[in-house]
């Protein structure tokens, strides 16, 4: 795991890195789990 803790600049290739590494990861309120619209 990366311990690198600067400043990111490049927040597209970030994100990317995350999403190739498998550590992307987001929370959800709690308030807005009952809000939530499932469409099809």
């Amino acid at each position: 795991m990366n311990n690198f803790h600067g400043k990111t600049t490049n927040w597209k290739q970030h994100n990317q890195a995350l999403i190739n590494s498998g550590l992307l990861t987001f929370w959800i309120d709690e308030e807005a789990i009952p809000l939530w619209n499932q469409t099809k």
